[in-house]
């Protein structure tokens, strides 16, 4: 008796043992005092009068009818319920708990869980669930079992409690909920959310890795200039960590430089629909170093549509400080998903759910708690009414009264049902269970169950919904990724093992002279380039994707134009949106500054028009020849040599024709020298030659050599033939004297061959 509720005992006593056993079910099943009360006056409606005198002879007929009635009312529940006694003998059991055993229920009836457990290890545990809960305990578990007849899992919800029968002795009532299918439908969920949850992975570390695989700081910036995306090369160039950078504008980075207000002005234009291509330079930010670099930004919107901008900042401080040193004749030409949500939550746990009674008018005779509680009204507001809301419809209250009759016609109804609740409005996914049986007065009533799936219907829709908006990111994302490769200037690729093109930029298909669809759809894209390129590039990609970079500079000619290319090829692993590994790389054409730097070399140590050294070259190259004749005690000479009345030429015959007489001028003397003498134009008509390996004697014969070889004959010019004689200075180089004085000793010896009347070699003093 210390189970039952206190008021469902009170009612129980005032009417008799038979009202025991009804208040023993309603404590069980959940049903409120009142219900029990109904219940308890629907047995004791008979005249206390009549009721005394037949109470002796027809008790044991009433008896009967009480425990059919309660036998029709438990098979109605389309879950196992069972009630059992002190002993552990089956005193009642549904339909529903009969045929999980797959036993009829008079086989089961009076038997012990002994008798037909399977096994003593299901015998003890059930025989110790059983003392626990006659000693006033209650049993609340999810089972996980396998089904002794198909072997498959099943989970199941197991409730025990105990209360007192109509004859005083206390009884175990029990009751299994499968919920099976809503862990199999859970597990379903969980499988498809850790799925989409890899993919949004593998897309996010994807871009990353295109990024960062470019050599060069490249970044992108929502609409109010905060840093959305950089790459390890912005990180290294701006010297704050990525922490700081992320989610900050370059103001909020750099709130005093004009290059932070400046940038931000900027990005307004290129939202505004103007892309901006500059150079610019000027005292880095973080260094402090004098910098150029080339500017780019271009607009594109991200994966949910919005603006952002993309920038990429191109460093040529290193070819701009050559060309600053060396000369100002060459310009450089400067072109360069939260993720998936958790979809799934446990949607039904199978505690009580709605459970009626109603009479053969369609009212309600007992209802439980969360009938109730669904009706948004209180069980008295429904008991002996039909329990619909005012503002259902005529169709919604036809269709309700042709069921209920269908189902008093013996009809069995379960069905799913798709609505709005007649007193939420919210849509709801129900299933309604509906039989009928007799009372214990052979009434016929109709007993109907609700088992609410709303959450779980929603759910799966959300799922799907979701999945489809996970498809639609990834090809939104796609689509993101090749207009921000198609924005960078040099060739970008993404390939799988084999060498097959994934993914290409406008750049690389204009290298190529081919469509990117041609690329990217290629059978054999390896055929595209020579059989040795084809073997380095497959080494170098099964490098790669084994996890070595490939970073280096190639010295290539173009095949279909022939044109020379230099680039630095840069190569990384990465993992594609399928998870399969790739190789991401980038070539950064650096041709023209390649050439430029071989011209400003070549113009650096040569003389423009006699193409001899130059002074500052003939330097480097007479410092070399010293310090060998120095270290092997060779003997080493000088000549200072000087065209005898140039001036004269150039105002008889103009500076076109001296230009001509300099250039024949320096071929003889080429002519005349060895392969090891350095000659070089010292300045205007002057020149100096060096002759390793030669002491006095020889040096004054090669003197001669060629004061002779320019005057024996004219030179012939376009416009007339014009004499030239020379005039030699000479002097050999004595053991550590420096150049400077060296050239000293022979520029006074020509002098001294001028002051003696030219076309003369003389020999400079000790």
């Amino acid at each position: 008796m210390n189970l039952l509720n206190r008021r469902h005992a009170l009612i129980a006593a005032s009417y008799g043992s038979t009202a025991l056993v009804c208040a023993a079910l309603a404590h069980v099943l959940q049903w409120p005092a009142a219900l029990t009360a109904l219940l308890c006056a629907l047995i004791g409606m008979l005249p206390p009068a009549l009721r005394l005198a037949r109470e002796r002879t027809e008790a044991a007929q009433r008896q009967d009818q009480t425990q059919a009635f309660v036998q029709r009312l438990l098979d109605v529940i389309p879950e196992p319920v069972y009630i059992k006694s002190e002993e552990g003998r089956y005193v009642f059991v549904n339909e529903a708990f009969a045929h999980r055993r797959n036993q009829p229920a008079s086989f089961i009836i009076g038997r012990t869980a002994a008798e037909l457990a399977p096994d003593t290890d299901t015998v003890k545990l059930v025989s110790d669930e059983d003392q626990r809960v006659l000693a006033g305990d209650t049993v609340y578990k999810e089972d996980r079992i396998r089904n002794p007849l198909t072997g498959e899992i099943q989970y199941r919800i197991v409730t025990k409690g105990s209360c007192l029968n109509a004859e005083g002795r206390r009884v175990i009532i029990g009751a299994n909920f499968d919920i099976t299918s809503m862990r199999a439908a859970e597990k379903q969920l969980q499988i498809a959310l850790t799925q989409q949850t890899e993919v949004a992975e593998h897309t996010r570390t994807f871009i990353q890795h295109i990024l960062d695989v470019i050599p060069y700081p490249m970044y992108i910036r929502d609409a109010q200039s905060r840093y959305l995306i950089i790459n390890e090369a912005f990180v290294r160039d701006r010297g704050f960590t990525r922490e700081q950078i992320l989610g900050n504008s370059p103001f909020d980075l750099s709130p005093e430089t004009p290059q932070a207000r400046r940038s931000i002005e900027e990005d307004k234009a290129v939202l505004a629909g103007y892309p901006l291509h500059k150079e610019e330079g000027g005292q880095h930010p973080a260094s402090g170093e004098l910098y150029f670099q080339r500017v780019i930004k271009g607009r594109c919107s991200d994966t949910e549509g919005r603006p952002v901008i993309v920038g990429v900042n191109i460093d040529i401080t290193e070819l701009r400080n050559s060309e600053l040193q060396l000369t100002a004749a060459l310009d450089l030409q400067r072109e360069h998903h939260q993720q998936t949500l958790d979809f799934v939550q446990r949607v039904l746990d199978l505690l009580p759910y709605p459970v009626y009674v109603k009479d053969a008018q369609s009212r309600y005779l007992m209802v439980n708690d969360a009938m109730a509680r669904d009706h948004f009204m209180r069980r008295d507001q429904l008991l002996n009414h039909v329990g619909l809301a005012e503002s259902a419809t005529p169709e919604l209250m036809r269709m309700h009264f042709e069921e209920d009759g269908e189902v008093l016609a013996g009809q069995r109804i379960l069905r799913e049902d798709n609505s709005l609740h007649q007193h939420t409005g919210r849509e709801t996914f129900r299933i309604i269970s509906k039989g009928t049986c007799t009372n214990a007065f052979g009434e016929p009533v109709i007993v109907g169950a609700i088992v609410d799936l709303t959450d779980l219907r929603l759910a799966e829709r959300e799922l799907k919904s979701a999945f489809e908006r996970e498809v639609q990111l990834r090809e939104r994302t796609q689509e993101f990724i090749q207009r921000l490769i198609d924005v960078i200037p040099d060739p970008v690729y993404v390939k799988k093992a084999g060498g097959f093109y994934v993914m290409v930029n406008n750049a690389f298909a204009e290298y190529h002279q081919m469509s990117k669809e041609a690329l990217i759809n290629a059978k054999s894209p390896l055929l595209l380039t020579s059989a040795k390129t084809r073997a380095i590039s497959v080494q170098e990609d099964n490098a790669v994707l084994a996890g070595i970079e490939v970073f280096k500079e190639e010295h290539t000619s173009r095949k279909a134009t022939g044109e020379e290319v230099f680039r630095i090829v840069c190569k990384r692993p990465s993992v594609y949106f399928d998870g399969m590994p790739v190789v991401i790389g980038i070539d950064h054409h650096i041709t023209q500054w390649r050439v430029a730097e071989r011209e400003l070399q070549r113009l650096a140590q040569e003389d423009t028009l006699t193409g001899l050294s130059n002074r500052r070259h003939f330097h480097m190259e007479a410092a070399s020849a010293m310090a060998r004749a120095k270290r092997y005690g060779e003997a080493l000479s000088l000549l200072m040599l000087d065209i005898d009345h140039f001036k004269h030429v150039n105002d008889t015959w103009g500076h076109q024709t001296g230009d001509e007489v300099l250039v024949e001028t320096v071929q003889r003397i080429k002519d005349s020298l060895r392969g090891t003498d350095i000659p070089a134009r010292w300045g205007g008509e002057e020149f100096i030659v060096l002759l390793p390996h030669t002491a006095m004697r020889e040096a004054q014969l090669v003197a001669e050599r060629l004061r002779r070889h320019l005057a024996e004959l004219p030179i012939l010019t376009s416009t007339s033939k014009v004499p030239v004689t020379i005039s030699i200075g000479a002097a050999q180089w004595q053991r550590d004297e420096p150049l400077d004085h060296l050239v000293s000793r022979a520029d006074a010896a020509l002098y001294h061959a001028k002051e003696e009347g030219r076309n003369r070699v003389v020999i400079a003093g000790e």
